[in-house]
């Protein structure tokens, strides 16, 4: 799948995002940026790593940063709140990888969105630059205004998938034909006794 990548500045809205970015090397992606382009609250935030390396150091970071309070914590992940906002910061220790390889994992399209950073350096100077970048579904947009839930990739947790339709339909997302069919095959295709808590999500929304 090739995903859009562009800058920051093309969206104004997540730019507040910007505060939870800092002091770490995560980047942040899912269900999120459903929220904040049909002008929802956000209770909380994914922020996902390339490494467990970068996940311990961001733990640390959140942990001694006086922004935040430490909130909970479970297997798959590591969750703080910032005091001012209120918002929920989830680190994610369960899923590791680039922007593309995790949002390419993500079930619907509509969750198919990751803000990050790149550093480029100047060849001659060598002097590095900071920006912040986008990387979404070419049809992230689309999907997003019709309310439709689509499938295009592979269905590894028929059961959890499944289970998030019913969750989005309460939001007025409902999947479009392609993906009834999809899923319909899909939970066919699976033993007669499955493990009903394996989960799409392990930190991935």
């Amino acid at each position: 799948m090739d995903f859009l990548d562009t800058s920051n500045w093309n969206f104004p809205q997540i730019r507040w995002l910007d505060t939870h970015m800092t002091g770490h090397a995560g980047f942040i992606a899912g269900g999120c940026f459903k929220q904040i382009f049909t002008g929802q609250r956000v209770k909380d935030i994914d922020v996902f790593f390339a490494s467990e390396k970068e996940f311990a150091e961001a733990h640390d970071h959140f942990k001694k940063g006086g922004d935040y309070v430490t909130h909970y914590s479970n297997e798959k992940v590591e969750a703080f709140k910032h005091k001012e906002s209120g918002v929920v910061v989830e680190l994610i220790k369960a899923t590791f990888g680039d922007p593309a390889d995790v949002i390419g994992r993500f079930d619907f399209t509509v969750t198919k969105f990751a803000y990050y950073k790149h550093i480029s350096k100047d060849d001659e100077s060598g002097e590095e630059t900071l920006t912040y970048n986008c990387l979404y579904h070419p049809h992230f947009f689309e999907h997003l205004t019709l309310k439709r839930l689509v499938l295009d990739d592979k269905i590894p947790f028929p059961a959890s998938t499944f289970e998030r339709m019913f969750r989005y339909g309460r939001y007025g997302f409902f999947p479009c034909r392609e993906t009834k069919v999809k899923m319909i095959d899909a939970l066919r295709d699976m033993p007669l006794t499955p493990d009903l808590s394996l989960s799409m999500y392990d930190g991935l929304d």
